[in-house]
């Protein structure tokens, strides 16, 4: 059964100047990183993937944080125990340890470079991409039974590939010189408060479905897609994925029927699609005018009290080059600063006005 009003106020936009910037609200104490790589990937690209901890609170923080290994498997078993975790202090138990997670001072930042390889890689079969949960907290307060001062943190990934560059050389004319290098794109960490959320549909909008745009697939690029189930660690969520076209209408088959994927993601669970299109979807020589809707369909779980989200991303790839462009995940409606943050007196109804998520979807074990 579905809790209503769970919100997820996502990706929030602001503007700051007369709509010459904006920005984002990604700062919280639980943030979903929803690409992390070390693998190999199509033609000559080697993905990898360097990690950026900020802490944007006022005392020193530490961070933990688990992995959750691609493929649509059920990885729930992580928060059983600290095994498979990574942290600043031995005394907290972790099975990973990074010395520079603890003590993280007010502004400061650590870069964890390539730490799927450094850590969760070695791990017998265990693939090595997925996704990061990021526990932010106030030093040395975590507890045995996996309680925390709950402090704030940004947390952003760059994914990157090698690639050679060829420049002419400017002392001989027609000849060209090799220069390594790399390509790569930055996919910003998803605050809890940020999942699409399956309860939150009303008269302030439908949160229960994420947009992609610029989805396009020809010869010249591909475009891969991940979801992460984001839900407590019982809850198995049943998502759509579906296309449409540059002139709003849906993709339709042979039959004439409307062309779709249903995924089914058992809880904590990575997926990513290499080629989506051609090879889930069964479209060839897809306009970069697509969008990609994916929303609940439903959900099961175990808990007592579910807590049910997802995110999701996209990458368009250059086929050439091997240069990719982050797609981020959109809401089909704005912004509403009395739905995201009603006053006191503020009455809150499912199909009415959402009062922010109050319960965060996972936490840290007990030792």
């Amino acid at each position: 059964m579905i809790r209503k009003g769970l919100l997820t106020a996502l990706i929030f936009v602001f503007v700051l100047s007369a709509g010459q910037a904006t920005a984002q609200f990604l700062a919280a104490d639980l943030i979903y990183l929803p690409a992390v790589t070390h693998t190999n990937g199509v033609d000559v690209s080697r993905w990898r993937s360097d990690v950026f901890i900020t802490n944007v609170d006022d005392v020193d923080i530490d961070i933990g944080a688990i992995y959750y290994p691609t493929g649509g498997t059920d990885n729930s078993g992580v928060f059983e125990d600290r095994e498979l975790w990574l942290g600043g202090r031995e005394a907290d138990g972790f099975g990973f340890i990074n010395t520079e997670l603890a003590n993280i001072p007010p502004n400061g930042t650590v870069v964890l470079r390539d730490p799927v390889a450094e850590y969760w890689a070695t791990l017998e079969g265990v693939p090595q991409s997925g996704a990061l949960v990021i526990f932010a907290y106030e030093a040395d307060t975590l507890e045995d039974d996996g309680t925390r001062v709950f402090k704030n943190a940004i947390v952003n990934s760059r994914v990157y590939t090698p690639f050679r560059f060829y420049y002419e050389d400017p002392d001989n004319e027609g000849q060209f010189l090799p220069k390594d290098g790399t390509y790569g794109m930055t996919l910003p960490g998803v605050p809890w408060y940020n999942l699409a959320d399956p309860s939150a549909v009303g008269d302030n909008g439908d949160f229960s479905f994420e947009l992609l745009t610029g989805a396009g697939e020809d010869a010249k690029f591909r475009y891969n897609v991940g979801i992460v189930n984001a839900s407590d660690p019982l809850t198995t969520i049943t998502v759509s994925i579906q296309p449409f076209q540059g002139n709003g209408e849906p993709f339709l088959n042979d039959d004439g029927n409307v062309i779709a994927r249903i995924v089914i993601l058992p809880p904590a669970a990575h997926l990513q699609y290499v080629e989506i299109f051609s090879e889930q979807l069964g479209l060839e020589n897809v306009p970069d005018d697509t969008i990609l809707k994916i929303g609940f369909v439903q959900w099961t779980s175990g808990s007592s009290e579910p807590v049910v989200g997802m995110t999701v991303y996209g990458t368009m790839i250059d086929n050439r080059t091997q240069d990719p462009t982050a797609i981020l995940p959109a809401f089909g409606y704005p912004y509403n600063v009395e739905c995201q943050w009603p006053s006191t007196d503020a009455k809150s109804t499912v199909s009415g006005s959402y009062p922010r998520l109050s319960r965060r979807p996972v936490e840290i074990p007990s030792r």
